[in-house]
This record gives structure tokens, sequence and C-alpha cells, in this order.
């Protein structure tokens, strides 16, 4: 029988096997050659799946969505409305840029889905030489408000492509110096509903006039917990 663990517990675990002084490589074995992978460009998703795969080492219990792509990557619990763990990957040597999410996917979800505003983020920053040997730097856990902050342009930082919102980026969060992460989620939303009141394709949305109360009081219903 599998151990079901929380995220902090898979965050300590991972500490106790002290992933940060390990030295490996990522192969690819086809048509009689097998070499190294030295490009960060597919890093991402071929670290999440070794993490699964040492999640089922360790006995631990998980699950996924049958689609992928599908918010969280990791669900630790029965219910699809707790225990939600994303992983995200980037490159140490430079400053965080994974997607955080869709813009738009989230800000319509949280209205129905706010629980996921407590899903944890179990963050691996890594190194990658031009010999294909990879090493993980640093490992953290944390949670939305925690990694996501302030933009020149807009009261939350965004990826924005032809002055079209695609994704939430994190900002810097370790840094002594720039922007700060957000003190609270309250305040992480209350960013979100700036930025829908600020971007040019939802201010004038009727559907987004009550946002940010629907979201507070399913966040609520959902959680028995304030926002």
């Amino acid at each position: 029988m599998r151990n079901k663990l929380s995220a902090e517990e898979i965050y300590n675990l991972l500490l106790e096997d002290r992933i940060t002084n390990q030295t490996g490589e990522f192969r690819i074995n086809f048509a009689g050659i097998n070499t190294k992978v030295s490009q960060k460009s597919g890093i991402g998703d071929l670290f999440q799946e070794w993490f699964s795969a040492w999640l089922d080492y360790k006995n631990i219990w998980y699950r996924t969505k049958s689609n992928t792509q599908e918010f969280p990557d990791f669900l630790l619990d029965e219910s699809d409305q707790k225990n939600l763990l994303e992983v995200k990957v980037f490159n140490n040597d430079a400053s965080p840029n994974f997607d955080v999410a869709n813009f738009l996917a989230y800000i319509n979800s949280l209205t129905t889905h706010a629980y996921r505003l407590d899903a944890k983020y179990l963050i691996f920053g890594y190194t990658l030489n031009n010999d294909g040997d990879f090493q993980i730097k640093n490992i953290w856990l944390k949670e939305i408000e925690e990694i996501t902050g302030k933009s020149q342009r807009y009261p939350i930082k965004c990826q924005v492509k032809s002055n079209v919102i695609v994704n939430i980026r994190p900002i810097t969060w370790f840094s002594q110096q720039g922007q700060k992460p957000f003190h609270s989620k309250r305040e992480f939303v209350e960013a979100l509903k700036q930025t829908i009141d600020q971007y040019n394709h939802t201010k004038d949305l009727e559907k987004y006039r009550g946002w940010f109360p629907q979201v507070k009081e399913k966040y609520y219903e959902q959680t028995g917990k304030e926002l």
C-alpha cells in the first residue's frame, strides 16, 4: 500500500535524499544512438518524468489528471480540491521564467475553483553544462502568492505578447533586491482584480464586475478559510 504524504513531507524527503548534492544526466537512446541531453529546452518535462519515477520509488501515493496539461501536475489526495501540487523547473543560472498559470484560464477558474489558491509549488533550480551534466542547485516549496508580485506594467507580473497577457510569471522571490512577493493570498487576488480592471481585453467585460467577491465567497465555501 502506498504512503500518502503532504507536499511538505515530500519536500522534506527530497532534502533528506540530499537532492541538491546529486549530479546526473538525461539520455536518449534511439535507433542505435545513445546520447546525453545537453539542451535546456526539454529539461522541465524530462525532470517531471524523473520526479514521477522518484515518487513511485519512494512508494508515495499520487495521481494525475487524464489530460496531463490540466492543472495541477499531481494530486496527493482523492479529493480534487486539496493537496494539489505543481512542479516547476528553471535554469538556476538565470531568473525564474516558468509559467505559473495562463492568465485568462486562471482568473476564469477561480470563481468556481477557488481552492486552487491553496496549491503548493515545488520548484527546482537546476544547472546543465555543455557536457550534459545535470544538477539541482536549489529547491523550494511555495504557494502562489509567495512567488508572484507586481511589475512595472501591471499589478501582477505577466508574460505579455503584442499587448496580450498570456501567462502569470514569477518574480525572483529569493532575491534581496527587486520586487518582493505578495504578503497574502488576498493581496495576490486583489492584484489579479486590478490587472483585470486595467487590461484592455477584460476591463469592460460584465462577467468580471463581481469577480472579487465571487472568488472570496467560493474560497470560503471550498476551504472554510477567509481570503
